[in-house]
């Protein structure tokens, strides 16, 4: 039986520990097939027989975890506004939050008479606020704890709800002036901080699939017979006729009938020179005409399109599973029996030993109030915050923590050519004389007739021609070739200016030198007579060498990955002292030369700036895009150099270790005080007789909260 792929958009999770039970849940289901839950997209990816798994099955095994799965919103407004309203909520929570937390602990710093109980009575109302913001980890983390199947969510609201029940067992039994609620308000308040930056970047990840979905226009003009009806974009079918005018997308993929023009197919291929199609020629959805009057034969649509198999390419990058998530899910079960069972260990030891009720309930409590996992749950969180905050300052944006997770063990960066190593903004390079004309002149004649172009060579034309401190003479009878070129009248002489196809079908003998093979020419004809080549080019960025010489020096290689013709390609490499290069590559090429190197164990940094790199920075480790590219190269991206500075890449890859090297530090101090509490706790200094109480655990661990979080400011001042 056919197997098919089945998205649920899944609502409610709030940690890798919520994937990893809805993903156990489901693939409990007969026949269930390969389930992968992707939390940071939010998704749940189910490839198996669509008669053997209904979509009400996978819905009913969700809702019973506590979650809800729906069929992912066709209208993508409509997904973005409930997306954008949740976030609100979730902020106006946070807010509160933390405003009645600072609340509680001005008044928990107040030192009152014992006997006065006002103070727990205002401190109580504060923290109602509190707990109604973060009701959803007690309403997701204890069920998920009652079911056997604990996540972050259970550890803090175990940690939490302690310190609450123990502050309320103390304040009934005798009026304490050292009681919890500001430990438990901070812990609520601190943890929905990090959910919620957390979120912000989650809600992003899908932005990518948006942006190349816009790429397809809305509608289309469908020709049948001699009228012409405009219709629904994705109601064609193919073999269908349809009409595109100057300045349009190109609806679905499909071969020219009629008509020749300029094609903008930068959005595959990367490059800003504009191809010429006509009659038999191959067009590609969502790229754009400049110049023609098309009418196309589709022949694919939806995703048997180019556009529509680089969609997919993105949505199977994104929902992945990296290992790292597996890991994280299993840590969050283990640490949560652990520190009950020590609890339980220490009262019943206690309890055995005859030190009475009290002294047990003492220290099983001290244990479950030193083991809060806030220093654990701060350890990362804070550092990513600093060093995701230190990057911006520089002009890196950061997504989200996986990654610097990841960045840390990139063994090559792979560079898309146009746009990224150089400028994406053609230049004249050079100007050949056939001997008739003087440089100048070829040059004044140019720009005249290119004044009246829009093609996106003429601004670098006119603005080279004005470095000679003339104006281009006039032109008359401009003529506009579509696919070729302009012409015209200029001081009496008939000119012609475009490509080898206009030459050829003016019958005009072309003598093109060697060295101008690999830019971009315009052929120069007066009077019938070759007149020269004026060779247009792109610029190497003047930090590319510099940046592709520090990444080296840090032990990365560095490849090129071009839809280019080869010639170009060498020109690039051999002057930045590449690696290696690859040339003529499709965006489906890059992505699978990246999947090469991965399954080689090859950790990949992808660097581009198009909506044609947007698999490959999907499909790599690490998607890393400069400020001036595409919106969708820059949704794909984890990171976005803003300032489209090269030299910022080898900074944030240095500065990914530095935030991971604070991680590492801030989760061996969290572990190491978890380890050195945990027997401090339980009593094990009563037989030196030190006999520490809960109050002296909570103390502690407001210390080992202190101290990850000032390790983490220190990358501030990342330099």
């Amino acid at each position: 039986m056919k197997e098919t792929v089945r998205t649920f958009a899944i609502r409610g999770m709030r940690c890798a520990g919520c994937a990893k039970n809805i993903e156990k849940a489901v693939s409990a289901l007969p026949d269930a097939g390969v389930v992968v839950v992707n939390y940071a997209t939010g998704l749940l990816s189910l490839t198996a027989p669509a008669k053997l798994v209904s979509e009400a099955d996978v819905i009913n095994a969700v809702a019973r975890l506590g979650f809800t799965a729906e069929i992912p919103e066709a209208d993508f407004s409509a997904e973005e506004a409930k997306e954008a309203a949740a976030g609100r909520k979730e902020m106006l929570q946070l807010v509160i939050a933390a405003l009645f937390t600072a609340i509680l602990l001005v008044l928990s710093m107040l030192h009152l008479p014992a006997d006065f109980r006002m103070n727990t009575w205002l401190q109580l109302l504060c923290l109602l606020p509190v707990l109604y913001g973060g009701k959803r980890f007690f309403i997701s983390g204890l069920p998920a704890l009652f079911r056997g199947h604990p996540d972050m969510d259970s550890l803090i609201s175990c940690g939490a709800g302690i310190g609450i029940i123990y502050s309320v067992y103390l304040w009934a039994a005798k009026p304490a002036p050292h009681l919890y609620f500001d430990a438990a308000a901070m812990i609520i308040t601190l943890v929905m901080l990090g959910k919620t930056l957390e979120n912000c970047a989650r809600r992003k990840a899908s932005g990518a699939m948006r942006e190349l979905l816009r790429l397809t226009p809305e509608t289309a003009i469908l020709c049948k017979g001699d009228s012409e009806v405009q219709v629904v974009a994705a109601a064609l079918k193919k073999d269908d006729i349809v009409l595109i005018r100057p300045g349009e997308r190109f609806p679905a993929d499909g071969t020219v009938i009629t008509g020749t023009g300029s094609v903008d197919e930068a959005m595959l291929t990367g490059e800003s020179r504009p191809v010429t199609r006509s009659a038999g020629d191959e067009v590609k959805g969502g790229t754009v005409n400049l110049d023609g009057v098309f009418k196309v034969k589709v022949s694919a649509i939806g995703s048997e399109s180019i556009l529509g198999r680089i969609i997919k390419l993105v949505a199977d990058a994104q929902n992945s599973k990296p290992p790292a998530a597996r890991l994280a899910d299993k840590v969050a079960g283990v640490f949560t029996w652990i520190i009950f069972a020590c609890a339980a260990v220490t009262a019943a030891f206690w309890l055995l030993s005859g030190a009475g009720t009290s002294h047990a309930l003492n220290c099983a409590l001290s244990v479950l109030v030193a083991a809060c996992p806030c220093a654990l749950g701060l350890a990362t969180p804070i550092a990513l915050i600093s060093g995701i905050g230190r990057g911006a300052a520089l002009g890196i944006l950061i997504k989200n923590g996986t990654v610097l997770e990841t960045s840390v063990g990139i063994d090559v960066v792979i560079f898309d050519k146009t746009g990224t190593l150089t400028c994406g903004m053609p230049q004249v390079k050079s100007i050949h004389c056939s001997g008739t004309f003087t440089e100048k002149e070829l040059l004044l004649a140019c720009a005249a007739a290119e004044r009246n172009s829009n093609h996106p060579l003429a601004p670098a034309i006119i603005e080279y021609a004005l470095r000679y401190g003339e104006n281009p003479e006039e032109i008359s009878d401009f003529q506009f070739f579509p696919g070729g070129g302009i012409g015209g009248t200029i001081n009496g002489r008939k000119w012609l200016f475009g490509n080898e196809y206009l030459m050829d079908k003016h019958n005009i003998q072309l003598a093109i030198p060697d060295d101008c093979r690999g830019g971009t020419l315009i052929c120069c004809c007066c009077d019938g007579e070759f007149a020269g080549i004026i060779t247009l080019d792109d610029t190497i960025r003047p930090e590319a060498a510099e940046a592709v010489k520090r990444l080296q020096s840090d032990g990365i290689e560095c490849i090129m990955l071009t839809g280019d013709n080869p010639d170009a390609a060498k020109r690039v490499a051999d002057a930045l002292n590449l690696d290696d290069f690859r040339a003529g590559m499709l965006p489906q090429d890059k992505a699978g030369f990246i999947r090469q190197l991965q399954n080689s164990g090859t950790s990949v940094a992808m660097t581009g700036d198009g909506v044609n790199d947007a698999p490959a920075l999907a499909q790599a480790d690490i998607g890393i895009s400069i400020g001036s590219g595409t919106p969708a190269a820059m949704e794909s991206a984890g990171m976005i150099l803003l300032k489209s500075d090269l030299l910022e890449l080898p900074r944030a890859l240095r500065l990914s270790k530095a935030v991971m090297r604070v991680i590492r530090q801030n989760l061996f101090w969290a572990f190491f005080y978890n380890f050195a509490a945990l027997p401090a706790a339980a009593g094990a200094l009563n037989f030196i007789g030190i006999e520490l109480n809960p109050a002296i655990c909570a103390g502690t661990m407001a210390a080992s909260s202190l101290t990850v979080v000032l390790n983490a400011l220190r990358l501030l001042k990342f330099k």
